[in-house]
């Protein structure tokens, strides 16, 4: 990847960077992708204290009874 930084004073309003196209499309997916996780977490993290979710120890009752242990 090359990067090329233009000076303030060629700029006049902070720095410019030109970047190659593909790198740039790649770091906005890699943008979308991480903005959609965070969504999720903070979704998850709500209907958790909403009491929406269930806990790890029930999925797995309900799901993987082999792997769930029994008290």
């Amino acid at each position: 990847m090359t990067i090329i930084t233009i000076p303030k004073k060629i700029v006049q309003r902070g720095d410019l960077i030109v970047v190659e196209k593909r790198s740039f499309e790649k770091l906005t997916k890699e943008n979308a992708e991480l903005k959609s996780a965070i969504k999720a977490v903070l979704e998850g993290e709500l209907a958790l204290r909403q009491g929406k979710t269930r806990s790890f120890r029930d999925f797995l009752k309900s799901e993987f009874p082999r792997y769930a242990k029994n008290h």
